[in-house]
């Protein structure tokens, strides 16, 4: 059996057209974990309108911890990582859980696309400074929608294929081979968490996987939310921060702390912003109150 586990924040819309498509599209045995991050929402509701669905309301403590928290109330050998902006237009087939079987096989990233039926970039090289710089660039031509760049980079993963690590917006693993690897670390709030647990896979003797023969479409920083948007940015150079303190060697670790110290700098003293000045002293290591 396989456990689907999703984080609601304030998706209530997005979480039911995920839900939907999860229903309709899934053929093997599965059960869906919920968790609700979201104070302000009830959930109950989904009890009635779903079969095998468990509702768990919890503090919002960030992703890493929802995520573990869904794990450790599953009860399927394999779990799936979705997020709630996501919906299934064709689910994987069985050969997923035979390269869920193999003892290599560590984290698998399912193929997603995005709302126009363009191919989403969901896995990279592992982070470090100068690879950092050439993701982001692969990522602004994508986000351009350059064809030749989406072309080749969905032609050259046509097939299952070996890769440093994948997002968590779909993500699949043996319930195993993720509780021996710790879960997924509770110091990332947001953002990085799944860079790092795929580090420390492949570090452990694992290899992380591209999954290609699903269409999933993952609609892009809805996640994110408009009362939400001002944190995130925020968190992720926080979680960015921590992730090469734990996993870089000290000239990527001095590299990334020098270039944001310059970038905040300039930022806070040209346009001054409350969030700016924030990511200044956390480069400094002092985080905010």
């Amino acid at each position: 059996m396989v456990s689907i586990i999703i984080i609601n924040y304030n998706q209530k819309t997005l979480l039911k057209d995920c839900l939907d498509s999860v229903y309709e599209k899934f053929r093997f045995e599965f059960e869906v974990i919920v968790i609700n991050n979201s104070p302000n929402e009830n959930l109950e509701e989904l009890k009635q309108l779903y079969r095998n669905i468990i509702i768990l309301n919890n503090s919002n403590r960030g992703y890493s911890n929802a995520n573990n928290l869904g794990a450790k109330n599953s009860s399927g050998s394999n779990l799936l990582f979705l997020n709630a902006d996501t919906k299934i237009v064709t689910a994987p087939g069985d050969d997923l859980f035979k390269l869920l079987d193999n003892p290599e096989t560590g984290a698998v990233g399912l193929k997603l696309f995005n709302e126009d039926g363009t191919f989403q970039l969901s896995f990279w090289k592992e982070n470090n400074f100068l690879n950092e710089i050439s993701n982001k660039n692969e990522e602004k031509e994508f986000e351009k929608r350059n064809a030749i760049a989406i072309g080749l980079k969905e032609t050259e993963y046509s097939g299952i294929k070996e890769v440093d690590w994948v997002t968590g917006a779909a993500l699949a693993i043996r319930k195993d081979v993720f509780l021996k690897a710790g879960g997924f670390d509770e110091k990332f709030f947001l953002f990085y968490e799944d860079a790092d647990l795929c580090k420390r896979l492949k570090d452990a003797g694992y290899k992380n996987m591209f999954y290609p023969f699903c269409n999933i479409i993952h609609y892009k920083g809805e996640i994110v939310n408009q009362n939400f948007q001002t944190d995130t940015y925020y968190y992720s150079k926080e979680s960015q921060l921590y992730y090469y303190r734990k996993h870089c060697g000290i000239l990527d670790r001095v590299s990334l702390r020098f270039y944001l110290f310059v970038k905040f700098f300039i930022l806070t003293v040209t346009g001054f912003k409350k969030l700016n000045a924030q990511i200044l002293m956390l480069t400094m290591g002092v985080k905010r109150k």
